[in-house]
């Protein structure tokens, strides 16, 4: 691959990751971080879904604060995790705030995008020369979302878009609710939201937008060797099999972000294959009563012979009667736009 610096001026070379919520984005960002050739935010930015559209008309101090203290990305400038566990210990990121202060509100910065000094001030805090780096990578799956914006802002831009059994990521969330007991557990954002990835997948697999790539995490595990020499083919970098299958955020060994809090020892196969054994019925009806109609473009063949309405009907685990009342109610309205 192209070891040449990039004829791209350094805020032209991004790669933004999309997908939905436990569909494997974070492990493939988990695998990006280590590559000498780019430079990986660690921590989800929100930027296009939230910064760029709630934020869209205020100060750029409110975006500024948002980025550094209400983003997941505020772990980065020493703000305090969110969800699970996330050791920074090694990182400076005081020095990283600090930057991403001065350059932001800097002399002659006024117009430049937030993102893309937050991007180099964490080249920065690292170390990093921004000649070295050939692609900078954020990942937030609803970037599945913002395409026509991002490449408003970013024309040469390059999308990777994750794919997963939607049985599995139900699956993988209700294990995180029955950890975080947040009450807000949605069903129906599981498969509204695998229904947008899977839509998006669709249009680039037939190269109805270009500069983008589908991974599957099914492949990903089973074979991820294939499947990084893939990415980062498409990413114009070499593969180097010794680092380029060793996880790291922020450089540090990456421990893993399962949602049944088992620890990450090595890429698996386990996950693939866990939902047969931790959803009933019900909860796998609720899903393919979704996405059966989509499910086998990816090979996802349904279990189930048949459509049933107790499967639409009934609460699923960890659902709250305001979210079961919610999630049928947005199902059905889906339902009638469809049609």
């Amino acid at each position: 691959m192209n070891t040449a610096a990039s004829p791209l001026p350094f805020e032209q070379r991004a790669c933004f990751i999309a997908g939905q919520a436990k569909s494997g984005t974070t492990l493939l960002v988990a695998l990006l971080d280590n590559h000498p050739q780019l430079l990986v935010l660690p921590e989800e930015t929100a930027y296009f879904p939230t910064v760029r559209t709630k934020f869209g008309r205020r100060s750029r101090r409110e975006q500024f604060n948002y980025l550094t203290r209400d983003s997941l990305s505020n772990v980065v400038f020493g703000g305090p995790c969110k969800w699970g566990k996330r050791d920074y210990s090694d990182f400076p990121t005081r020095r990283c705030l600090e930057l991403f202060e001065q350059m932001a509100f800097g002399p002659g910065n006024a117009e430049r995008d937030l993102l893309v000094i937050m991007v180099e001030a964490y080249a920065a805090a690292l170390g990093k020369s921004r000649d070295a780096v050939r692609r900078w990578v954020e990942k937030t799956p609803a970037n599945r979302n913002h395409l026509p914006a991002i490449f408003a802002r970013f024309p040469h831009a390059k999308i990777i878009t994750m794919i997963r059994d939607p049985r599995a990521t139900l699956a993988a969330q209700i294990a995180l609710e029955k950890t975080r007991q947040l009450r807000r557990f949605s069903v129906y954002y599981c498969v509204s939201h695998w229904r947008e990835a899977a839509r998006l997948a669709l249009r680039i697999r037939r190269h109805e937008i270009t500069n983008a790539l589908v991974v599957q995490y099914e492949q990903l595990v089973r074979t991820p060797e294939d499947e990084m020499r893939k990415v980062c083919g498409f990413l114009d970098v070499s593969f180097d099999g010794a680092s380029g299958l060793r996880p790291t955020k922020a450089g540090r060994h990456w421990s893993g972000n399962s949602a049944a809090e088992i620890g990450f020892g090595q890429i698996s196969e386990d996950p693939v294959t866990r939902w047969r054994t931790e959803l009933g019925k019900d909860e796998i009806g609720w899903v393919e009563w979704h996405c059966r109609d989509l499910m086998p473009e990816f090979g996802y063949e349904p279990k189930l012979s048949r459509r049933a309405w107790r499967h639409f009907a009934r609460p699923i685990a960890g659902e709250t009667p305001r979210e079961y009342l919610k999630s049928r109610l947005y199902s059905l309205r889906d339902d009638w736009i469809r049609r």
